[in-house]
This record gives C-alpha cells, sequence and structure tokens, in this order.
C-alpha cells in the first residue's frame, strides 16, 4: 500500500492514503459488485445516471471521458443486467436516453450502505474525539463544494 510520507504530505496524498486504509476493510462492497456482477467502471456510470443531465450517450461519454463505442458496450451490458433502460427521444428517434432502472437505484444504494459501513469500521480504530472533529470537517468541506457547484 502506498504511504502518504513517501509520496508527500499534499491534501491529496493524506487522502488518498486515509481512504486506502479505511476502504474494502470488509469486502462487502466487492461482494455486491461480484454478485451482480458489475464493473467499477460499470458502478461509476450508474452514477453519473443518477445526476440531472445526464441521460444520452453521449453525454456520459464526456462525462467519463470515454469512447462514445465504450459507454455503447457498458450500456449494453447494463441493459442485459436490468440496471438502465435506453429509449428512442420523441423529437430524434437516432438519440437515446438511458435511465437508471428501480434495480440500479437499488444496487447504487446497496453499494453506498456497504461501503458505508466498511468506512465506518475502519475509523473505528480513531478516538471518539478525532471522529468527530474529522465529521465536522467533513460536514464543512461538503458544504462548501456543494455551494461551489
Amino acid at each position: 500500500m502506498m504511504d502518504a510520507a513517501k509520496h508527500g504530505n499534499q491534501l491529496g496524498d493524506l487522502l488518498q492514503d486515509l481512504v486506502n486504509r479505511i476502504a474494502h476493510r470488509g469486502g462487502h462492497t466487492l461482494a455486491i459488485m461480484n454478485a451482480v456482477p458489475v464493473t467499477l467502471q460499470q458502478v461509476i456510470m450508474l452514477h453519473r445516471l443518477s445526476d440531472p443531465g445526464i441521460n444520452t450517450p453521449s453525454e456520459l461519454a464526456a462525462a467519463l471521458s470515454m469512447s462514445l463505442p465504450s459507454v455503447s458496450q457498458m450500456i449494453d451490458r447494463l441493459l442485459q443486467l436490468k440496471l438502465v433502460t435506453r429509449i428512442e427521444m420523441t423529437a430524434d428517434r437516432r438519440k437515446k436516453q438511458i435511465a437508471l432502472t428501480p434495480e440500479g437505484r437499488a444496487l447504487l444504494l446497496r453499494l453506498h450502505k456497504a461501503r458505508s459501513a466498511e468506512y465506518e469500521a475502519g475509523l473505528a480504530r480513531l478516538s471518539p474525539e478525532l471522529r468527530v472533529k474529522l465529521k465536522h470537517l467533513l460536514r464543512c468541506a461538503l458544504t462548501e463544494l456543494t455551494a461551489t457547484g
């Protein structure tokens, strides 16, 4: 495992080292992904589809910095798994709209709960005082990031 001390004390290095130390400790997130089965790229695509304004293959390709053929293949796989739907847009039948299915939303919720539980378990070794401080700082950071778009 990479260590922030070896790679500098930049905020990104420190945050990456923290996440590496607390993520996937129980393996529950990976077990859910393997059971479906979906890849990390496919999960990221599902997350992007939950963002408002991203619902066509072209928009997904741009948001994910991927080629349109690669995105189309991923969409086909997610369709087979019944995690997304693809419908023709009425104004232009050549354009397709991609949306999460209830199964896709349920998968994202299960993954969110599993990751949160794994992070909680990974942080359990911290003192209660430090966990309170970290929680406060994270809320402040998220509030500022949300306000700035």
